[in-house]
């Protein structure tokens, strides 16, 4: 009974330690996605605004920026991944607003 107890007292404790160390993790991961959220808002305003050249321009600098921004604060390597997918849909419209 008594090593039973132990064992499960054991467990526990090593569950705790585990979720500990998983915490700054998810923290991270959590900051990533609300800055490329961001960034994300941006470059969808360009492609909103796609259609007329005139709106989209000065919002391709600010999508960019942001995107820039962005990648100097996230740190996991899907974030850059989803950066460089960003700015490919700004350099779209760049190529057909010259």
């Amino acid at each position: 009974m008594t090593r039973s107890i132990v064992a499960l007292g054991s467990l526990a404790l090593a569950l705790v330690a585990c979720e500990n160390r998983r915490e700054p993790a998810i923290q991270q991961i959590s900051h990533d996605r609300q800055v490329v959220k961001r960034a994300g808002a941006a470059v969808n305003e360009v492609i909103r605004n796609s259609p007329d050249c005139a709106v989209a321009k000065p919002l391709m600098a600010e999508a960019y920026q942001r995107i820039e921004e962005a990648r100097s604060q996230v740190s996991a390597p899907a974030s850059g991944a989803t950066l460089d997918a960003l700015k490919a849909q700004v350099d779209r419209v760049a190529r057909a607003c010259p």
